[in-house]
């Protein structure tokens, strides 16, 4: 199943590059209907495991790595529908955010299959209540920040190939203007950081209960706080910019570069941290 799992993200990538190249609405409803198969998949993976496991399936590399493509595929359907029946933007090319989130789901699944997967029983910092919260508000974090760094990815490729200038809609046209990838990076990040921080708060009450302390300057703790502090800069940069000498049309640009460096942090943090040396002496490296 988490192969077959694999292979639908892959064909999803691939719809959604050829949406992007012909734009029909029919090759979008096939994309969003194979990426949708996938996480359908991702999901019965999901599910099964807990009901082997009896816990939740969030404890060890391979649990999270499947539930991180779990939560990379929902962010991104949701969004999609947004998009579609709320925003109403049929037309706009945010076909290849689509690609780009596959591969990343395909990544999780792929590096998932390359594992361990055998059940193993719960270390005692991790029986507890707080399990779930903590981490569904960070994988969820996760995988609205992973759009902003689809998004910045998008913008600075376009404004390196694609020429800003408007083109005219045709005569009585509905359809909305294409996406501001730089706005829509912003917005990924606004919902992705509350999530975030009610990670690291959520994370701090746990660690009060497990090990006596709400902040032990533990690596993982470190970098947690580190990727925080990198999208709370991004958050404020708007307001700051403005008040500097650094060009308009510049400003953009800075703030998708700022993105390519937050979310590889994040990855770091999640899937990193185990090759510090100082990680031998980490409380949370009990899952590798």
């Amino acid at each position: 199943m988490l192969s077959l799992t694999f292979y639908v993200y892959i064909a999803a990538i691939v719809a959604y590059i050829v949406r992007e190249v012909w734009r029909a609405k029919t090759i979008r409803w096939i994309a969003f209907g194979i990426f949708a198969s996938g996480f359908i998949l991702n999901t019965i993976v999901v599910l099964n495991r807990w009901a082997e496991a009896n816990h939740a399936p969030m404890s060890d590399k391979y649990e999270s790595f499947v539930f991180f493509a779990w939560s990379i595929a929902l962010v991104y359907l949701i969004f999609e529908l947004v998009t579609i029946f709320i925003v109403k933007v049929h037309e706009s090319r945010i076909g290849i955010i689509g690609a780009l989130q596959g591969v990343l789901a395909a990544w999780m699944i792929c590096s998932a299959l390359g594992i361990d997967n055998s059940i193993k029983e719960l270390p005692p910092a991790l029986q507890s209540n707080w399990l779930v919260t903590h981490v569904i508000c960070y994988f969820l974090s996760y995988s609205a920040l992973s759009m902003s760094f689809s998004a910045a990815i998008v913008h600075l490729i376009r404004k390196a190939f694609v020429s800003d200038k408007p083109k005219e809609a045709d005569a009585g046209s509905h359809i909305k203007k294409d996406y501001s990838f730089d706005k829509l990076a912003y917005i990924a990040v606004s919902i992705g950081f509350p999530f975030l921080t009610i990670g690291l708060i959520t994370g701090s009450i746990w660690a009060k209960g497990a090990w006596g302390t709400y902040w032990g300057w533990d690596p993982k703790e470190i970098w947690s706080l580190i990727s925080w502090l990198v999208y709370l800069t991004y958050m404020h940069l708007p307001l700051m910019l403005p008040k500097t000498s650094i060009k308009k049309s510049f400003r953009p640009i800075l703030l998708s570069i700022i993105l390519l460096i937050a979310f590889p942090i994040v990855l770091f943090t999640f899937m990193g941290l185990h090759k510090l040396p100082s990680s031998a002496d980490s409380d949370h490296i009990y899952a590798e």
